[in-house]
């Protein structure tokens, strides 16, 4: 039997016509079942109308999958539920055990929505977004399934050392319709399920190894997680072996030349014991100081392909001797020849061996001594007086005081007392040209950000538009210069006031050239050829060059260590630290890192390797300022308020005490206080 409806008239003729125009059909293509006749009674009240059910006679629609409405077993002792029935699923549609059903109206038709992963064919053809289903439309539902294939390669790396196997694993997509109830709008549903299927094969593997002449160092156990994977991933499945590095020739030290040895005593407590001192590090005349090893050979190594990957070549250690060294044994030992200091000196491959003199001043360095320049160590057993100045190429040791004198050396400083009202410098650099060199840093970021700024101005219309453009960059400089980059107008007056000061001091020319390119660049009353970009960007190249050259210069091994200061200036190319009372109102500059174990109160710090201060500021306002660069950080065991630290560019003055504190800068550049525990 074909399509079957439900029609209703006034009486059972006009019922069956009502229903043949919904089918659009004739009298002899339906079947007419006679559901309810009609009774009237009086004024209408209490009439009911006659129920015919046609059923069309023609070709079968449920072997296509589609449906379009529930049979129902009807008799005349359920009429009124087949009504209630017809009433609730008028003009709807719905999905149930994987079929679709509907059932129209003359006023309302059920719409349908095409989702994810189902395929709707209504009449024959597929349905894409949402379609309106009238009587007679035929519909068909399907889901959709999609296999996706197993990908895998295997590639070599760099060296060949390993052979990798990467592995996508295949899967196959189905979808499983979901129920849904009657409704005048369903969405057709399905729902998503996943089968992993890696159909990667062992034998696919081996042949593909082969192709790529993989001979060597399998991971059999690798292959077989791979072919079991049901995640994308990769797989070391062979390795080769990487070779074993040899070792250049080297020379052995015997003795220990560590000269930050030397001073008194740190006792358990922290205090300091004077009688017990140990003295800088010497040799006597026939000791071994140090032994040269000649260069091991490495061992080669093997890829994947079993070709052989050699090591790197080795090189021995050329030894120059110099005064109160010499070689036995074919160059195996050094020996000392004279009593001194051994000083051992590496670049490279290259090792300088030889014997510091040292002289021994007995009492104080004064009016009576005369100052001292000497080329190699000095060790003074009492105090450098006012106006004396102590100059020497190797290390000095002061075991009194310093008052208000002039300490220089090209290595290292050891005062075991006091340092009042003087300059100390140890290191190759020099103090002014440090101060240069920090200037130009901070200089740096600020023109970086700068030409930044420029760059943005000129691209935009505004820019374009006015008279600016014919008198280059001149105007919107200065206009910057005065308003935006305040602080970097600052920072390049103060190099230049202190290149003049090179200048007297007979420094190289490069810091008054660039003093002179920042005046005529930043302060000038008129254009001139450094206002363009192409300008600005060289001028900042420059700097970083000078800034990375002199900066290179200092010599990390050299060092201060002193118990005391006050009102002094000092300067270190390496480390300082102040291993007893700490310093006062003092200016110091540290190219490595500044440690002050005990109080530093008043005065200006900078540490270009970080700072470890036990106290810092004071309760009666004076100002302490410590500065390092980006990247490093200043540790603090008290830290009074109105004490200023600066990390870079950023400065942050302390509202209060803190305790064990740790000034670092974020992400975003601002200092943080980080408390340690």
């Amino acid at each position: 039997m074909g399509q079957t409806i439900i029609s209703k008239g006034k009486n059972i003729d006009e019922a069956i016509h009502v229903g043949l125009a919904i089918l659009q059909g004739k009298r002899e293509e339906v079947h007419v079942e006679i559901i309810q006749k009609e009774t009237r009674k009086i004024w209408i009240i209490g009439s009911k109308p006659a129920i015919v059910k046609l059923t069309k006679i023609e070709r079968q629609t449920e072997s296509s999958g589609a449906v379009k409405e529930e049979k129902f077993s009807v008799t005349n002792a359920n009429v009124e539920q087949i009504k209630a029935t017809e009433d609730h699923l008028s003009g709807k549609a719905w999905v149930r055990g994987g079929k679709i059903f509907y059932r129209s109206s003359p006023l309302c038709y059920p719409t349908i929505t095409v989702g994810q992963g189902v395929l709707l064919l209504k009449n024959g053809h597929p349905v894409t977004g949402t379609t309106v289903v009238t009587e007679g439309d035929q519909l068909e539902i399907q889901t959709i399934e999609e296999t996706v294939e197993t990908k895998w390669d295997i590639v070599l790396d760099e060296d060949k050392l390993h052979a990798i196997l990467h592995i996508e694993p295949g899967m196959k997509k189905r979808f499983q319709l979901k129920d849904v109830f009657p409704d005048h709008h369903i969405e057709l549903k399905a729902e998503q399920h996943i089968e992993i299927q890696n159909t990667l094969e062992y034998q696919s593997v081996l042949q593909k190894l082969k192709s790529l002449n993989i001979v060597q160092g399998f991971d059999f156990t690798a292959m077989t997680e791979a072919a079991k994977a049901t995640k994308l991933g990769d797989f070391v499945i062979a390795r080769g072996m990487k070779p074993q590095q040899g070792k250049n020739g080297w020379v052995e030290l015997t003795v220990n030349l560590d000269s930050k040895q030397a001073g008194p005593k740190l006792r358990e407590d922290g205090t300091v014991d004077f009688r017990e001192v140990n003295n800088i590090r010497s040799v006597h005349p026939g000791q071994v100081i140090a032994i040269v090893h000649s260069p091991i050979p490495g061992v080669p190594g093997v890829t994947v392909t079993n070709e052989p990957i050699p090591p790197k070549p080795v090189h021995p250690v050329a030894v120059h001797l110099g005064k109160g060294v010499t070689a036995i044994e074919n160059g195996t030992k050094i020996v000392a020849l004279a009593s001194g200091r051994p000083v051992f000196r590496q670049q490279g491959l290259d090792v300088h061996i030889f014997i510091a003199d040292k002289l021994i001043h007995q009492g104080d360095v004064d009016l009576s001594s005369g100052n001292i320049r000497f080329h190699g160590d000095v060790d003074i057993t009492g105090s450098v007086e006012d106006g004396m100045s102590v100059e020497t190429g190797g290390t000095i040791t002061v075991f009194q005081h310093v008052n208000r004198a002039t300490i220089t050396s090209k290595q290292a400083i050891f005062i075991r007392q006091n340092v009042i009202g003087s300059v100390i410098s140890a290191g190759a650099g020099h103090i002014l040209v440090s101060e240069l060199v920090h200037l130009l840093s901070t200089i740096e970021g600020g023109i970086k950000k700068m030409i930044s700024s420029v760059k943005q101005l000129v691209s935009s219309p505004a820019f374009k538009r006015t008279d600016w453009k014919q008198n280059s960059l001149f105007p919107l400089i200065k206009l910057l210069m005065d308003y935006k980059f305040r602080p970097l107008a600052a920072e390049v007056k103060k190099y230049i006031e202190a290149a003049k000061t090179s200048n007297r001091q007979q420094l190289e020319s490069v810091w008054s050239d660039l003093a002179e390119r920042f005046q005529l660049c930043f302060f000038s009353n008129m254009p001139n050829e450094l206002h363009s970009l192409e300008q600005l960007a060289k001028l900042l190249e420059d700097i970083k060059a000078i800034t990375k050259q002199y900066a290179d210069i200092n010599d990390g091994d050299s060092y201060i260590e002193m118990a005391y200061a006050l009102n002094s200036t000092v300067y270190c190319s390496g480390d300082i630290t102040v291993f007893g009372q700490g310093c006062y109102n003092c200016t110091i500059h540290s190219d490595g890192f500044l440690d002050i174990k005990g109080i530093m109160r008043g005065g200006r710090a900078y540490a270009r390797k970080g700072a470890c201060i036990q106290e810092a500021g004071s309760d009666s306002g004076v100002v302490t300022r410590i500065v390092v660069p980006h990247g490093h950080t200043v540790k603090f065991g008290v830290v009074k308020e109105g004490t200023i630290v600066q990390i870079g560019e950023t400065a942050y003055t302390f509202r209060k005490e803190h305790r064990q504190i740790e000034a670092v800068l974020d992400e975003s550049g601002q200092i943080i206080l980080d408390e340690k525990r």
